[in-house]
């Protein structure tokens, strides 16, 4: 069997964990999968092992249409079965009976489905799965993918294809995506945790590169390659200063030039106002003025000019924060972990480690109790001593970006 999966976005094979009646429904139960609330049918118990698909994701076409899904019983297999799902196929989460559900949880074998089965071979090996899989494709079948808004905000990232460069760098990366917290608890290993807020704004990142430039084919009197130092700034993936805010971006990366050291990259989250006056993102003001934005570093890289990069510690970012005069991550908790969480046992992320979670994401932001809080992202050295971090979105978050996707407002970020 093959497994085919994206860096963030993926279903995942788990276990469903502290089963309950549902209060206000006879026909319906609650149950917790990954720390996050889910609804489940009055045959589930504690233990089963299930697929979860979280509301980042749309389920395929072949996946609805041959499980029998589809709201609009016509596009399902079976024409006399009505489904839950729209035809976009969009995960969400929502409220039944007052109760959140927070993604959409199937048995395995709604894997086997004879419509699947036909794209590859007699049947899909799902005893081979087993808790912690993640995949968008089983034996080229695609199963989900990552679900995209179709308005974006007017996000531009440049135009058309671009000529190959003559000038490159080994100096200017691009920044990870943050992966869940509580898919990715068994990479905490005993030490120091840094607990931040998630702040709801657009990624930016500056660093001081040493760039390469090969000469001309008909300049043969230069040397073959050239070395020179060059401040650089540029969105979440796309390197330069254009498009989406693109005058605030400018100003940005004017006013950190000068201070760059080199070897050194700096990212960072801008909030707030545009300078037109509309919103970085809608509703998520963090107490700035009119027409003003803010940033804050959140991380900051050293890279040798052979490529070898390594992360400056939380305290160091901090630091580094105020000598740039830019805004410091706003810290929730530091705490140390003392035992390694062990994944394929899942009474070890306990719940009163999940209630401890949810109660340092939900809620206000402490920057503006007028603005709702994203979440966390906990900083942690992993197992190669690396700093890296994880991230825990809030229910009340979830539930605003789910009803913004109704209306197909989208987050900037997914084009950037």
């Amino acid at each position: 069997m093959k497994l085919k999966k994206s860096e963030t976005n993926n279903a995942i094979v788990t276990i469903l964990a502290n089963v309950r009646k549902h209060p206000n429904a006879d026909r319906l139960k609650l149950a917790t999968v990954l720390g996050t609330q889910v609804i489940v049918g009055l045959e589930a118990k504690d233990g089963d092992v299930v697929v979860y698909f979280d509301s980042n994701l749309r389920l395929s076409h072949e996946y609805l249409h041959y499980n029998n899904q589809y709201s609009n019983p016509e596009m399902n297999a079976d024409t006399s079965v009505k489904g839950y799902f729209p035809k976009t196929g969009r995960v969400k989460c929502q409220r039944f009976r007052g109760e959140v559900s927070n993604g959409y949880v199937a048995d395995l074998s709604s894997l086997t489905s004879i419509g699947l089965v036909k794209y590859n071979c007699d049947t899909l090996p799902i005893t081979e799965l087993k808790v912690g899989d993640e995949f968008t494709h089983i034996n080229d079948v695609e199963i989900c993918s990552k679900y995209l808004a179709e308005k974006s905000g007017g996000v531009q990232c440049g135009a058309g294809k671009k000529k190959k460069s003559r000038v490159s760098t080994n100096m200017f990366w691009k920044m990870w995506d943050t992966k869940h917290l509580m898919r990715e608890m068994h990479r905490i290993v005993p030490g120091t945790l840094y607990v931040e807020e998630k702040i709801h704004g657009t990624s930016g990142r500056t660093a001081n590169a040493l760039y390469r430039r090969k000469r001309r084919w008909f300049q043969f009197w230069k040397p073959k390659v050239t070395s020179f130092w060059k401040v650089v700034s540029g969105t979440r993936r796309v390197d330069g200063t254009y498009g989406h805010m693109g005058k605030e971006r400018r100003e940005i990366h004017e006013k950190l030039a000068p201070h760059v050291r080199k070897g050194e990259e700096l990212y960072y989250e801008i909030y707030g106002y545009h300078r037109s006056g509309r919103h970085v993102q809608k509703g998520f003001i963090y107490g700035c003025e009119d027409r003003e934005y803010k940033v804050m570093l959140y991380r900051v890289t050293i890279t040798t000019e052979d490529g070898y990069r390594i992360d400056l510690d939380r305290e160091q970012v901090y630091r580094r924060a105020e000598e740039l005069v830019l805004e410091k991550p706003v810290l929730l908790d530091i705490f140390l972990e003392t035992e390694h969480t062990k994944w394929d046992d899942p009474a070890e992320i306990t719940k009163d480690r999940c209630d401890m979670i949810a109660e340092l994401a939900n809620g206000q932001s402490a920057l503006d109790p007028d603005t709702l809080r994203e979440g966390i992202v906990v900083w942690f050295k992993d197992c190669s001593g690396n700093w890296t971090c994880l991230k825990h979105k809030s229910e009340e978050f979830l539930m605003l970006d789910s009803r913004n996707k109704d209306k197909g407002i989208g987050d900037v970020e997914d084009e950037l």
